[in-house]
């Protein structure tokens, strides 16, 4: 019996390694074993995203999430859809996202006598959301936005603004000099001006 158990164990070693160096010779890239027997677009299909779309198997997926075409979602995410979660096309979620669309503190502040709060997420066409981002519950981040590394974002994002901290505050406009661009153009910056100001008149108070 142990004989066959170290059998196995060498046939599954070889079967790695074979798999392990397919990878890296096809994407230049060595990652953990489950990743090996994972397609990522194969996986986003399943469930019924976007055409070419593409998720991690490591990602953790609650609820009902609708995600659109071409969309990314990094390794190590979690995507908490309980109170719905539609993430639009073009966009890049990335490594350690978590965007949640509820809340567990009444119930447990109370015992168990409140109940959860549900609320939904929106991020709409062409956001990037960077690295260990966490999103709470009922925000829209809007078409065109850039959410930073490590923010927390409570507030919703207008387009085409860069926000980041936490909690996360516009720092930024974002502008495409290629006009043909879904993403870009003069009228983005715009955009950003007329969603920011209120920001706009705090900051100008504060320096005059």
């Amino acid at each position: 019996m142990e004989r066959k158990i170290l059998q196995f164990k060498e046939k599954i070693l070889k079967l790695f390694v074979k798999l392990r160096d397919n990878k890296k010779l096809k994407y230049n890239r060595v990652m953990p074993l489950n990743e090996y027997f994972n397609d990522r677009w194969e996986k986003a299909s399943y469930l019924k995203w976007g055409e070419g779309s593409n998720c991690y198997d490591n990602v953790y997926i609650f609820g009902n999430v609708e995600v659109g075409e071409n969309t990314f979602v990094g390794p190590f995410c979690i995507l908490e859809g309980s109170g719905g979660l539609k993430i639009g096309k073009f966009c890049s979620i990335s490594a350690g996202v978590q965007i949640y669309t509820h809340n567990s503190v009444q119930w447990s502040s109370s015992g168990g006598k409140e109940s959860k709060v549900y609320a939904p997420v929106v991020i709409e066409d062409n956001c990037y959301i960077g690295p260990n981002a966490v999103i709470s519950m009922g925000v829209k981040i809007s078409k065109g936005a850039v959410v930073g590394a490590c923010s927390f974002v409570n507030k919703d994002v207008p387009p085409y603004t860069k926000v980041a901290g936490c909690p996360a505050k516009i720092i930024g406009g974002i502008m495409n000099q290629n006009n043909s661009n879904p993403a870009g153009g003069g009228g983005h910056l715009v955009a950003f001006l007329l969603h920011s100001k209120p920001l706009l008149k705090k900051w100008h108070r504060r320096v005059a």
